[in-house]
């Protein structure tokens, strides 16, 4: 029998919520995936802790090509509530292995670890202080995006911080839509689809469980600039955890899962069709 996704997050949440009192599970910072597959496709990248991490990587024959062993516990992160798997940057030749959320509340430190994907050689230890997860990298691997959550009233609430990787420190202001820069993030990340090149990313919202109220936020990774597309009440009767994000062109296109239209987005314009 097919268990419907959204039974299995509400589930997730709920546990979380047993956790974590009354706190909500950390919302747009969905956790740890197992593994994730270079944009070549040739080879993938694998993290398993105890103790500490050991991250393998893994040609597309089940070959390991190589692997290292790193002090604490690490994995690759999460970009939406469905596990897709993120950390690396869009020409893959760098991972970003992050610390698991505690879904206790905020933390009052994060932590990254930036690896070389070539010999797996750490290239830096970002230290944050506060809750923060993994969102993008930029094409030109000079800014790492990371999700921050600074209200422990309202879990779910978000905003988007740019780390300069080359300087390394984390810029002061919040990447917000311009257009309405006083609006408060908030949402599930449902789907993600990403630019050739990574210049833009674009992730599905649900803001809140069961909600019908769904956005896209399209991230111009290469500008440190964001933008909030608001879309129509999600209907048709289908499971919005089973929804995708395709590019076509110069089209966004919201699909459900049966693969029917939901909404196109010209990628131009950030207007919905």
């Amino acid at each position: 029998m097919r268990v419907s996704r959204s039974i299995v997050a509400v589930v997730a949440i709920a546990a979380a919520l047993g956790a974590a009192g009354a706190a909500l599970a950390v919302g747009p910072w969905p956790g740890l995936a197992t593994s994730v597959q270079a944009p070549s496709g040739d080879v993938r990248y694998a993290a398993r802790s105890g103790g500490n991490t050991v991250i393998r990587k893994i040609s597309a024959a089940g070959q390991l090509l190589a692997s290292k062993r790193i002090a604490g516990a690490y994995g690759i992160p999460a970009v939406t509530s469905n596990g897709l798997a993120g950390g690396l940057s869009p020409d893959g030749r760098l991972l970003v292995l992050a610390e698991p959320p505690t879904y206790n509340g905020l933390r009052q430190q994060s932590r990254f670890v930036v690896l070389s994907t070539g010999t797996l050689a750490k290239v830096a230890t970002v230290t944050l202080p506060g809750e923060f997860g993994f969102d993008a990298i930029s094409p030109d691997r000079r800014t790492l995006y990371v999700i921050q959550h600074a209200t422990q009233s309202d879990l779910v609430r978000y905003v988007v911080r740019a780390y300069d990787l080359a300087q390394r420190r984390l810029l002061p202001r919040a990447i917000v839509d311009k257009r309405e820069p006083d609006e408060r993030m908030r949402g599930y990340p449902i789907a993600r689809a990403t630019s050739p090149g990574g210049a833009w990313v674009y992730t599905l919202y649900m803001k809140v469980p069961g909600s019908a109220v769904t956005f896209v936020h399209a991230l111009n990774a290469a500008g440190r600039s964001a933008f909030c597309i608001d879309l129509p009440a999600w209907t048709g009767g289908e499971d919005i955890w089973d929804a995708r994000l395709e590019l076509a062109g110069g089209t966004l296109v919201v699909q459900h899962g049966s693969g029917s239209v939901f909404a196109r987005i010209d990628t131009r314009t950030l207007r919905v069709n």
